[in-house]
């Protein structure tokens, strides 16, 4: 939770008001390094006010082993002198420093949040491989774009698939917009959650934007490309229905304010992890009904588990610099969506790769049997 010197207004505050700023807020440090941060106190104190700190989720009087002691402060009576902090890291986790001083009450929630990190070397890999997943996850959307493109026709991509896809990008870029945005709804978040920060940043606001419009480019193909006649299922139809109401009449009673703004943005969030879970099992069976993979890009599944597994490393690799093994099991859903979506991705080039690879195309005139329907189209079919 970052403050803003320039929000508080000296003249305006009455004898009572005691405001604290960390700039920065956040540090992160190696075993044995030093930083500062500068604190500073905002107050109408009529004597010298000494501040003291208290540490960890308990708050209390000594660091825990994890930084050297923060020495005491003191700051002249009608002075907004900032000063600095010392801080050097002796072992690896996370530790919040709170101020607190014997002459005034100080009532802010402000607070400094510390990282010690195992290793620098482990630090410059979490952020390689963070990049890693971003641009890879990024760019899947792209190689069924450009073959949709080529063949002039989006046979082979199902059509349940990209619906729900759609939908649970939709939901995503709403929940991080809402909660990167709206100060009414961060507000909200820190009342829940007064010593946590926001945990939606820019990079995700702008990824999940980037992913629902491909996904909107890759609808519009399928309006104007050859689609035989690919529908979607009745299942998905009505799980889109149900989630859109409920999704509608959630958003409506929140406009008049019966429920906060941030629980119908959880309720956004549900729905794409709902998704998530279940949005590949249309495409699998769609490929196993054909035998065949043709249609459906291969290069959007090898980017696709690149960027899973360099986000399943990243999570790991954060544990193990932190000593912070909760923040990879303590988020079962993540995890486990993490790892469901790697399953799904072998199983994409299993299919493609070895059970039909055998399958060479050429290109007629043929007849497709799906179920009990027969469809006449000009695609390409195939022959051992």
């Amino acid at each position: 939770l970052v403050y803003s010197c320039s929000a508080f207004s000296y003249e305006s505050l009455h004898a009572n008001d005691h405001v604290l700023l960390f700039d920065p807020s956040t540090l992160t440090v190696t075993i044995s390094e030093d930083k500062t941060t500068n604190i500073q106190l905002i107050s109408e104190h009529d004597e010298d006010v000494v501040v003291t700190f208290l540490y960890g989720d308990n708050l209390r009087g000594d660091p825990q082993g994890f930084i050297s002691p923060l020495r005491n402060l003191t700051f002249k009576r009608h002075k907004q002198i900032q000063q600095t902090l010392y801080v050097r890291g002796l072992k690896e986790g996370h530790i919040i420093v709170q101020a607190h001083s014997q002459q005034i009450n100080i009532t802010n929630k402000d607070f400094l949040l510390i990282n010690i990190a195992k290793s620098s070397i482990l630090s410059k890999l979490i952020q390689i491989f963070g990049w890693v997943y971003f641009f890879a996850w990024s760019l899947s959307f792209y190689p069924q774009i450009i073959l949709n493109f080529k063949r002039k026709s989006v046979v082979g991509l199902n059509f349940d698939y990209l619906a729900l896809n759609l939908l649970g990008f939709f939901c995503y870029s709403v929940f991080n917009v809402g909660l990167y945005l709206s100060t009414d709804v961060q507000s909200q978040y820190f009342n829940l959650h007064p010593r946590g920060i926001n945990p939606v940043l820019l990079n995700d606001v702008l990824f999940s934007i980037h992913a629902f419009i491909a996904c909107l480019i890759t609808l519009f193909q399928c309006l104007f490309f050859e689609r035989a006649t690919q529908r979607l299922s009745y299942i998905t139809t009505t799980l889109i229905v149900v989630f859109v109401l409920f999704l509608s009449i959630s958003s409506t009673v929140a406009v008049f304010h019966r429920i906060p703004s941030l629980t119908v943005l959880y309720f956004y969030s549900y729905v794409k992890l709902t998704i998530t879970a279940i949005k590949y099992v249309p495409q699998v069976f769609y490929n196993y009904r054909r035998k065949s993979t043709e249609g459906w890009s291969i290069g959007n599944i090898v980017l696709d588990l690149t960027g899973g597994i360099c986000s399943l490393l990243q999570m790991f690799l954060l544990a193990l610099n932190y000593n912070d093994w909760s923040s990879l099991f303590g988020s079962p859903t993540k995890f486990g969506l993490g790892l469901l979506s790697i399953m799904f991705d072998i199983i994409f080039i299993l299919q493609h790769f070895i059970f039909y690879k055998k399958k060479q195309y050429i290109t007629l005139n043929s007849t497709v049997v799906e179920g009990n329907e027969e469809q006449h189209v000009n695609e390409n079919s195939y022959s051992e």
